[in-house]
């Protein structure tokens, strides 16, 4: 499934730091790109030395209230020109096979970064016509299904952060990780080939149509409407 890689890029790895409180309770969980560790390499941390080991490289951080994560920010370096995003999740437990949708929003009642359940989302006025994009996953998996964001905001790198934000609420679960089979639509092949997180997909094997009706595929930049497309 690996993708061709710059020289660059070849010595960079995703990988994690969960940071851990003096009572052992994890603090937050950052996804790193960096040469630090190797790909997929996991550590855990006290607070001060997991700040350290991370520095600057964080592409999204998952911060806990107990045992629940109650925020995901992601970096200038996961999603850099992003807008003030804040997180909405409805899992799917009925779904063959379960899912998770994790939906982002702009403004309204909800601080940047806040990860809401559906109660919380509507108490912030979150509804569909006034969604940014969603990106939806089997958690039992990693495997991505669709990501999606609404057209007026492409161009303004939500995608990138609606990845960043999954792969570090997947990561602090101790979910696996996510990772995207060959079906995409054309915008959505033209994001992943621009995306650092390319490694994780497989080549493309299957056009799907375009999410959006009338949707051209050749209207805009790497674009953020995708079939399964993390």
């Amino acid at each position: 499934m690996p993708a061709t890689t710059g020289p660059d890029e070849a010595r960079l790895g995703w990988w994690q730091c969960r940071a851990v409180a003096a009572d052992g309770t994890p603090a937050w969980l950052a996804v790193v790109w960096s040469e630090r560790h190797p790909d997929g390499a996991r550590v855990e941390l006290a607070i001060d030395a997991a700040t350290a080991a991370v520095g600057a490289d964080a592409v999204a951080v998952a911060t806990y209230a107990g045992p629940n994560v109650a925020f995901l920010t992601v970096s200038e370096r996961g999603a850099r020109g992003a807008p003030p995003l804040w997180f909405g999740e409805v899992p799917e437990t009925t779904a063959a096979p379960p899912a998770v949708n994790l939906m982002v929003f702009t403004g309204l009642r909800a601080a940047p970064g806040a990860l809401l359940d559906g109660p919380a989302m509507r108490t912030a006025g979150a509804t569909t016509a006034n969604q940014v994009g969603a990106v939806r996953w089997y958690p039992a998996t990693g495997e991505v299904d669709q990501i999606y964001v609404q057209p007026a905001w492409r161009r303004h790198h939500v995608a990138g952060a609606l990845i960043a934000a999954a792969a570090a609420l997947s990561y602090a679960r101790d979910w696996p990780r996510l990772w995207s089979d060959g079906q995409r639509t054309e915008l959505g092949e033209r994001l992943r080939n621009a995306s650092p997180w390319r490694t994780r997909t497989a080549d493309l094997t299957h056009l799907a149509p375009p999410m959006t009706p009338d949707e051209s595929g050749g209207e805009g930049p790497p674009s953020e409407g995708a079939r399964r497309q993390p």
